[in-house]
């Protein structure tokens, strides 16, 4: 579709005001949209219509619309095309047109987009500075436009995604960006910031704007991801960032970190201090002479003492949480030893002391605030152990028990707010991160923090008892559930070398606790039948027993535990007869207590189970538990009609971990002999399932919850199946009816993700092999039967799925979820090893061949870079990739397309983000091409080698894209295991030294700037010198291993200086 008159602007208007207005129909007018964007017309057209226009959705569409067409056809543009669109928009842009910001920021991607994607090509990388420094020259609108600019290209350069470049490509060019110029945008904010700390005047306004933009592009030059190898599964915090060392003057100068602290105190801007915890965190080896470091920290401590001392901007909730993070943040950094030699520390630490009291009282900070602080001071008391000479000059033995005292105090006197006032006590992974710092501060005066939970315990358990009210329960279970907690983290917080006397402050608070336990279920026991008698109030309680609980039982259940403590002597003492195995099995009672009268509170079960489940997999705990009477009972009586919670949609998930546990005490010596009776539930519900006549009487709600639930059931117990001779009691009584019963389930269900997810997840845990649980004997057809039957179900679950349509918000969820899935079967079913596959065909049984062709058909429903996108998806796909390489003749014998489709996926993992899966291509390429190499040399057989010329005839290029991709993972990460990614290297020179010589040639062109191509081939000599025609260990062994080594060392020292990538 074109835009060639006034009448076709206006209809391409209108779509653009609708896209906007009618969030409705966006889908489909998105589809209109794209035939103008894809229009080869549209690359003239935009020209004119951004200097027609001044309506903003047209605008921000024809953005849009460039940037989906650079980043998918930009390798077809041609040079002429690439330079037009880069100087049109950056022409547009200088003109500051007068659009909303909406599509100003659209505006400025599709430039960033731009710049990124010829940054290649550039041969004068700091160009984009010149540019720059014209804009900020001109007028205040232009100089903020250029802030907004580079702070944007930096966004754009950090993101490590995308479909045109590989990920590779984008860490490369992300380097390079901070190699060369980002320095330079570092400096042109700091400049910016000095020109926008002005004497208030008439053009404030401008400025603010000016100190705003400049603000955030200091903190997106040093958020920026320095090192690109770090694996893009981390997703922890950056503790320090890993500025260069051309960057450390910029730190060594006092002005810089001054400035920042002048912006806050003076404007209160909590991006100032987002930029000082940047400053803070920098690599300590920036600094190149100690002296420098130890001014640099003398510095923050003395900025921070005087933000501190006079409450500066902590009124702001933001700036008190972002000034938080900087205080605990200093500690990561910076030993304690190193700040109490600091000048200015004592005055600091007092100072910090009535700022973390003054936040503990209030009730209106956040509790990440509070997390950082508590974080900080526990921090600090552990590393008295490392203080040299007096411990006591840091001061901590002074502070450390005020702040405690009043975390202790202020939680009680909050519990009297109502539930929505106590936030961290409603956000239990808060509350939990909270209480895990807690312990050093408590543990440093231990007696009085003792002193003061006894004292809190004693009067509220009095009122607890005595109380009828029900609004001054519920506040006083609020309370209890505090002291509870905290009496469970301390009590975690026992040591290897705690004495004696520690061991009796445990023992008097434990007792504490176990009495309100009794008292609790004796109280929700007495309300159960009553509608609504069981409160919020008493759930709170009941949850944070749990904790306590894990909490004992980690510390004091157990033989090696009860060698180096005597808290069960000390309750004894104190008038409670007990040992290890009493309270033992007082917190087992406690879990089927929870299990029975909780079943519509999910959280309740869940962290019950989890108890539940620490205990049976506990090396100690777990004996204890095999052969007693609770246990056996629980095996013989174990569905719903005894817990309900069974029966709660809301519980579905909790049922596998359920199945799990009890399956565990279920596989043991003492029990095993109750199987038939364990069973007898599961088989009542598959005979009521089978017995349902039609497929719509099969597809009710009450059908599908029945399904869902015996699934997950069966998924717990096969978890647990660990050994040859309990999977062959399980096998003999789910092979009489799971063949039918899944078929069946899949021809109903096939378009119900939830169902269909949870079989196929079962399938996956059935067919995998561990613990060698599926070796089985010569004369046992278990195994063939089994991946029979398997074949079968993936067939059938292909066939339906490729045949059902998904809209496209469902793909993710509906398809490639359970295609992913279907892959892990067949891997696991690959991997197991419990059958030989070859044997099928040899008796003219093609279950094998067929399950390879659906699975490799659902793999090509999905488009390969949509697969890529999820890394769990990724994984799984180059692990089967890797897996059917093991039969590399099955590939070679495919047809045309399907070959093609293996070895462009074999590419793309091989250039994946994540080294896992990378490294999982390399091998399949090893053994693919390998066996290609050895079939071409020594096969006799015609067919085999008329299908390698035309496999590789008709994918002429694919060689030289793995060589390729290959030496670019050898020179630019340093992540990857040498050997591994040098094996396909090798294969795939010997089986094409033309692809190779492609390759080197390419690399001389495209280094002819920065080196001679003598030398360029000389290190490709290198690489293969002394190199045999063959694939032999010896010759592997030399070439992955010194050849590659000095490959990447030489090449390393050139790749810094050129622009290929």
């Amino acid at each position: 579709m074109s835009i060639k008159s006034q009448e076709d602007f206006l209809r391409f208007e209108e779509l653009c005001n609708q896209f906007y207005s009618k969030p409705l129909d966006a889908p489909k007018i998105d589809e209109i949209l794209s035939q103008y964007f894809l229009s080869p017309n549209f690359l003239n057209e935009y020209k004119q219509l951004l200097g027609f226009t001044k309506n903003s959705y047209v605008i921000a569409q024809i953005c849009r619309g460039l940037t989906i067409t650079i980043t998918t056809y930009w390798q077809s543009l041609s040079a002429v095309q690439k330079s037009d669109m880069k100087t049109t928009i950056w022409c547009f842009i200088e003109s500051l047109p007068p659009i909303e910001s909406f599509a100003f920021v659209l505006l400025l991607k599709l430039n960033s987009r731009i710049i990124k994607y010829s940054w290649t090509t550039e041969t004068k990388k700091n160009q984009i500075v010149e540019v720059v420094q014209k804009l900020l020259t001109q007028s205040p609108e232009h100089h903020i436009l250029a802030l907004k600019v580079l702070k944007d290209l930096i966004s754009e350069f950090n993101d490590s995604f995308g479909e045109h470049l590989t990920s590779l490509q984008h860490r490369n060019i992300s380097i390079s960006l901070r190699d060369s110029v980002l320095l330079n945008f570092f400096q042109i904010s700091l400049d910016s910031l000095n020109k926008s700390v002005v004497p208030d005047d008439k053009n404030n306004i401008m400025y603010d704007k000016m100190r705003e933009q400049a603000l955030e592009l200091a903190n997106s030059c040093l958020t920026f991801s320095f090192i690109k190898t770090i694996s893009v599964e981390i997703s922890e915090e950056v503790q320090t960032i890993q500025v260069p060392q051309s960057w450390g003057h910029e730190f060594e100068n006092p002005a810089n970190m001054a400035l920042f602290f002048k912006i806050y105190k003076v404007y209160g801007n909590t991006r100032a201090l987002d930029c000082l915890l940047q400053f803070i965190s920098v690599r300590k080896s920036i600094f190149a002479k100690e002296d420098e470091k130890l001014k640099f920290l003398t510095n923050i401590i003395s900025h921070l003492h005087e933000c501190l001392k006079h409450n500066i901007g902590f009124q702001n909730e933001n700036n008190h949480l972002a000034f938080s993070r900087i205080l605990e943040r200093l500690k990561s950094n910076y030993h304690l030893q190193f700040l109490v030699s600091t000048n200015g520390y004592n005055e600091w630490i007092d100072s910090l002391s009535t700022f973390t009291i003054n936040t503990l009282k209030s009730p209106h900070f956040s509790p990440s605030s509070i997390y950082y602080l508590l974080s900080l001071w526990s921090k600090l008391v552990s590393s008295l152990t490392y203080i040299k000479g007096d411990p006591n000059k840091a001061l901590l033995y002074k502070y450390t028990p005020s702040i405690i005292e009043t975390f202790i105090t202020n939680k009680i006197e909050m519990s009297s707010y109502s539930d929505e006032d106590d936030e961290i006590l409603m956000d239990y992974e808060k509350m939990v991160e909270i209480l895990e710092v807690l312990p050093p501060l408590g543990r440093l005066n231990y007696s009085t923090t003792c002193a003061q939970l006894k004292q809190y315990c004693d009067a509220l358990i009095q009122q607890y008892q005595q109380e009828q009210n029900a609004n001054r329960q519920e506040i006083i279970q609020r309370q209890l559930s505090w002291l509870v907690y905290i009496i469970g983290c301390m009590i975690m917080g026992r040591v290897g070398t705690s004495n004696e006397e520690y061991d009796k402050l445990d023992s008097e608070l434990a007792l504490r606790v176990f009495l309100l336990m009794s008292l609790s279920e004796s109280k929700i026991q007495s309300k159960a039948h009553i509608p609504g008698g069981i409160t919020q109030g008493a759930l709170t309680l009941e949850l944070s027993f749990l904790y306590f609980m894990q909490s004992f039982r980690k510390i004091y259940i157990g033989e090696k535990c009860m060698s180096s403590t005597n808290i069960y002597k000390h309750m004894t003492e104190q008038g409670a007869k007990t040992d290890h195995t009493t309270v033992f099995l007082s917190i087992i009672q406690k879990i089927g207590f929870n299990l029975k009268y909780w079943a519509d509170e999910s959280d309740m079960i869940k962290k019950s189970l989890d108890l539940f489940s620490d205990i049976a997999n506990g090396q100690s705990t777990s004996q204890l538990l095999y052969d007693h009477k609770v246990t056996k009972d629980l095996l013989k009586s174990h569905d719903g009609k005894i817990f309900l919670f069974l029966e709660k949609p809301i519980n579905t998930k909790n049922r596998t971990k359920y199945y799990t546990i009890l399956s565990k005490l279920l596989y043991t010596d003492e029990n095993i002999h109750l199987f038939d009776e364990f069973i007898k539930s599961f088989q009542l519900t598959v005979n009521e399932l089978l017995g349902v006549p039609t497929a719509e009487a099969f597809r009710t709600e009450e059908t599908k919850r029945k399904i869902i639930g015996l699934l997950r059931d069966l998924r717990g117990i096969i978890s647990s199946t660990n050994s040859k001779r309990v999977f062959l009691l399980f096998f003999e009584w789910f092979n009489t009816f799971f063949s039918v019963l899944f078929h069946k389930i899949l021809d109903v269900w096939v378009d119900h993700h939830d169902v269909i997810n949870v079989l196929l997840k079962f399938m996956a845990d059935f067919v995998l092999n561990k613990g060698s649980r599926m070796q089985f004997d010569n004369y046992s057809p278990n195994g063939f039967i089994i991946f029979r039957e398997t074949s079968k179900i993936l067939q059938r679950y292909g066939q339906l799925i490729l045949n059902t349509q998904f809209s496209k918000s469902e793909i993710y969820k509906k398809k490639i979820k359970n295609i992913q899935t279907a892959m892990n079967i067949f891997s696991n079913s690959l991997n197991g090893n419990f059958c030989n596959f070859g044997v099928f065909e040899l008796y003219g049984d093609n279950c094998f061949n067929l399950a390879v062709d659906i699975i490799l058909k659902l793999s090509l429903c999905v488009p390969l870079n949509e697969l890529m996108n999820f890394p769990r998806a990724a994984e799984i796909y180059s692990i089967l990739l890797d897996l059917l390489c093991n039969n590399s003749q099955l590939l070679l014998d495919l047809n045309s397309q399907m070959f093609s489709h293996i070895m462009v996926s074999l590419h793309k993992c091989l250039e994946s983000q994540y080294s896992s899966v990378s490294s999982t291509a390399s091998n399949a390429i090893d053994k693919l091409i390998s066996f290609a190499h050895f079939q071409r040399k020594s096969s006799k057989n015609p067919k085999v080698l008329q299908n390698i010329h035309r496999n590789f005839s008709e994918n002429p290029q694919i060689i030289s894209q793995f060589i390729d991709s290959i030496i670019t993972i050898l020179i630019k990460e340093d992540n990857y295991n040498l050997f591994i990614i040098s094996k396909p290297l090798l294969a795939c020179i010997i089986f094409s030294p033309e692809s190779f010589q492609q390759v080197k040639q390419n690399y001389i062109q495209n280094f002819q700037a920065v080196s001679s191509p003598d030398k360029i081939e000389k290190i490709f000599a290198n690489l293969t010198e002394d190199m045999q025609d063959n694939l032999e260990t010896k010759n592997k062994n030399r070439f992955c291993t010194t050849n590659s080594a000095n490959f990447r060392r030489d090449m390393k020292s050139l790749i810094s200086n050129s622009r290929f990538f």
